[in-house]
C-alpha cells in the first residue's frame, strides 16, 4: 500500500489500484486492457482483456470546498496507473484531445505527479499533419500544463504505480477518436526510451523534449483553493499568458 499526505488529507492506494482519502474509499472508472489494445505498438499476448491498467477517480473535493468547484466549473481528478509493461511499451493512457472552448483554443489541463514518474506525449495537429510533438517528463511533486490544442497521452515511465492529480474544466467531454483511428499517438515510447514513429500518420514533425513545468507552491488542490480565480484560464484559455503556449 502507498500512503501520501497532502493538503486535503491522506491518500492510500492499494496494489489493486483502489484509492481511499481519509479512510473513505472512492468510486473509480476503470480502463482495461481491452479498452486500449487498439492503440498499442505490439500485439500483446498473455494479458487478460479484463486486466485493469488504470483507475480514474473523478470530481473529488472536500465537502467544504464544493461551492468553489461548482462556481468555477472545474473538477479535480485522481488517476492511478499500474506499473506494468504492454509488450515493449510502458503502461499508458488511451490518449485524447479536448474540444474548443473559445477563440479556436481548446480547453487546457494541469497534471501533477503525486507518486512515481510520468512522461506526457503531446501532439498538435493541423490539416491532418502533426506539426509539433513534445515529450514532457515529470517526477513526484512536479506539475505540467497541457496547452490549448494539444492532444496528450500519459505514459507510466517510472516502473512503479503512478498516482496523478489533474485540474480541468467540467464543461466538456474528451475526444478519443483521433487516437483510436490512428492506433495511438504519433510516436510510441518504448520501455528502453526509444521513440517509434506511428505509420498511421502521414507527416510527422521531429519529436522534442521540453523541461517546461507548471509551478506549484504546495499541491494542485491547495493552490486552487487558495486562489481559485488564478485558474480561470482552464475555462477561458484566451486568458493564458502567451509564454505558456511555448512548451
Amino acid at each position: 500500500m502507498i500512503s501520501i499526505h497532502l493538503s486535503f488529507g491522506s491518500i492510500e492506494v492499494k496494489d489493486n489500484l483502489s484509492l481511499s482519502i481519509n479512510n473513505e474509499k472512492l468510486s473509480a472508472f476503470y480502463r482495461k486492457f481491452s479498452d486500449i489494445r487498439s492503440v498499442l505498438y505490439d500485439d500483446v499476448k498473455g494479458l487478460s482483456d479484463d486486466t485493469i491498467l488504470y483507475a480514474m477517480y473523478r470530481s473529488f473535493h472536500l465537502k467544504k470546498d464544493e461551492n468553489i468547484f461548482k462556481k468555477k466549473k472545474l473538477r479535480f481528478d485522481l488517476t492511478v496507473m499500474a506499473g506494468l509493461n504492454l509488450g515493449r511499451e510502458p503502461n499508458k493512457t488511451l490518449g485524447h484531445f479536448h474540444p474548443i472552448s473559445e477563440d479556436n483554443l481548446s480547453y487546457p489541463e494541469i497534471y501533477q505527479v503525486l507518486y512515481g514518474r510520468a512522461t506526457y506525449l503531446l501532439q498538435k495537429e493541423r490539416n491532418g499533419e502533426v506539426i509539433d510533438f513534445v515529450i514532457l517528463n515529470a517526477k513526484e511533486g512536479e506539475a505540467i500544463l497541457i496547452p490549448p490544442n494539444y492532444g496528450h497521452v500519459t505514459v507510466n515511465s517510472g516502473g512503479t504505480i503512478l498516482i496523478m492529480a489533474n485540474l480541468v474544466s467540467d464543461n466538456f467531454t474528451s475526444i478519443y477518436d483521433n487516437y483510436i483511428k490512428r492506433k495511438g499517438a504519433a510516436y510510441y515510447l518504448l520501455v528502453d526510451g526509444s521513440l517509434i514513429p506511428n505509420k498511421n500518420y502521414k507527416k510527422l514533425s521531429s519529436p522534442r523534449v521540453s523541461s517546461k513545468k507548471f509551478l506549484i507552491s504546495e499541491d494542485l488542490y491547495s493552490d486552487f483553493i487558495s486562489c481559485p480565480s488564478y485558474f480561470d484560464f482552464l475555462n477561458h484559455p484566451s486568458l493564458i499568458d502567451e509564454k505558456f503556449f511555448i512548451i
